[in-house]
C-alpha cells in the first residue's frame, strides 16, 4: 500500500522504482481499495509488517497473481490480453534491446514481441551508427 501515491489528487503506483499514473477512474478504485485494506491491515497487524493492496487469506501474504487474475476475469477484465496487446504496441515502438530492458523481461522474449510486431530495426542501427 505503500506503493500507491497519492500527490495533490494526482494518484500513481510506483511500480520497480517508477511512477505509473492512473486514471481518475481507475485512481479511484485503487484508493478505495487501499482505504479498505488498511482498516483490515490494521487489525492483522501482528501478523504482518506489510499492508498488502491485494491481501490474500493469510493477513502476511498477497493474494496470489493466479486468484487475482480470476477475480478480474470474472469482472470482464482480461489481464493477459491488456498486457500482451501494450506489449504489442511498445515493440513496434522499440527496439528489442529497450523492450527487454523496459519490461523486465529476457532479450529472447522482447525480440520474439518485435518480430510478432514485424519492425525492422535496422534502419534505427543505421542511423545510430552515423551519430
Amino acid at each position: 500500500m505503500r506503493d500507491v501515491i497519492d500527490d495533490n489528487g494526482m494518484v500513481a503506483l510506483n511500480l520497480a522504482g517508477h511512477r505509473l499514473p492512473l486514471p481518475p477512474e481507475v485512481a479511484r478504485l485503487v484508493c478505495a481499495q487501499r482505504d479498505q485494506c488498511q482498516a483490515r491491515w490494521q487489525l492483522d497487524q501482528t501478523a504482518s509488517t506489510t499492508p498488502w493492496l491485494f491481501p490474500g487469506q493469510e493477513p502476511a501474504r498477497p493474494l496470489g497473481a493466479t486468484y487475482l487474475n480470476l477475480k478480474l476475469r470474472r469482472h470482464g477484465i482480461a489481464p493477459r490480453a491488456g498486457r500482451n496487446n501494450a506489449r504489442l504496441a511498445l515493440a513496434t515502438d522499440l527496439p528489442a534491446s529497450v523492450l527487454a530492458d523496459f519490461t523486465g523481461t529476457s532479450i529472447s522474449n522482447a525480440t520474439r514481441w518485435t518480430g510478432y510486431a514485424r519492425r525492422d530495426w535496422l534502419d534505427y542501427i543505421a542511423s545510430r551508427a552515423t551519430i
